[in-house]
């Protein structure tokens, strides 16, 4: 008689091994998936940081206002609307990869759009407690991240509101929440470092000097010197 494999929960360890097994298998589709949805909105960023810069040694400060407030809207869009909308596509990208399906980059693209609308609910309902949470001595905000950050694959894969994908998430983090925390750090250290790098690569190739490319270039000098 052929032995049951004993079920028993996952460490953060073996949680981000499958995580990251799962992922480098199924690279280029996720990396298809982000470079849709991302590059189009970080393409019109640079354009527009350039334009404010070259606004500011000219001294027209209207331009260079009008410049600073378009690019404000381009980072919120990217905070509340392309973040949630490439997060939930790659998360059915992915929860049908591991479930053998075949799934294209135009399928999960539109998978995401059409649950847009909760899932910009779920992003702005966690991002208003994040930022109340950090300004109540940083913990209360780090707690609730770890809480919440189930809530869009909650939504994305068990098809619910915004408000029961939060619940669900709490639940899901209830008791784990320092192994949450180490794999958000991870995740969050490995994208910081392509974006920075997008970044960095933009301005030694254009000569141009992009906030997150100078902040980029300050870090790796103080860590030379």
């Amino acid at each position: 008689m052929q032995a049951i494999e004993k079920m028993e929960p996952m460490s953060a360890g073996r949680i981000l091994d499958r995580s990251l097994k799962l992922y480098s298998r199924h690279w280029s589709l996720l990396l298809g998936i982000s470079a849709v949805l991302t590059l189009p909105l970080a393409a019109a960023a640079i354009g527009i940081e350039y334009i404010m810069q070259a606004a500011v040694r000219l001294e027209n400060i209207p331009i260079a206002g009008l410049a600073f407030l378009l690019y404000l809207l381009l980072i919120s869009l990217q905070g509340f609307v392309i973040f949630p909308w490439a997060q939930g596509a790659s998360t059915y990208a992915i929860s049908e990869c591991y479930l053998n399906r075949e799934v294209s980059i135009g399928q999960a693209i539109g998978f995401g759009w059409s649950r847009l609308g909760t899932l910009f609910n779920v992003s702005v309902s966690v991002g208003l407690r994040l930022i109340i949470g950090l300004l109540l001595f940083i913990i209360p905000g780090i707690v609730w991240a770890c809480s919440y950050v189930a809530a869009m694959p909650a939504v994305i894969i068990e098809g619910c509101k915004a408000k029961d994908g939060m619940r669900r998430s709490r639940e899901l983090a209830k008791g784990r929440r320092w192994s949450v925390f180490a794999i958000l750090i991870t995740i969050w250290l490995l994208s910081l470092v392509v974006y920075a790098s997008i970044f960095f690569t933009v301005d030694v190739t254009l000569g141009m000097n992009t906030t997150i490319g100078t902040m980029t270039l300050n870090i790796a000098s103080q860590g030379v010197t």
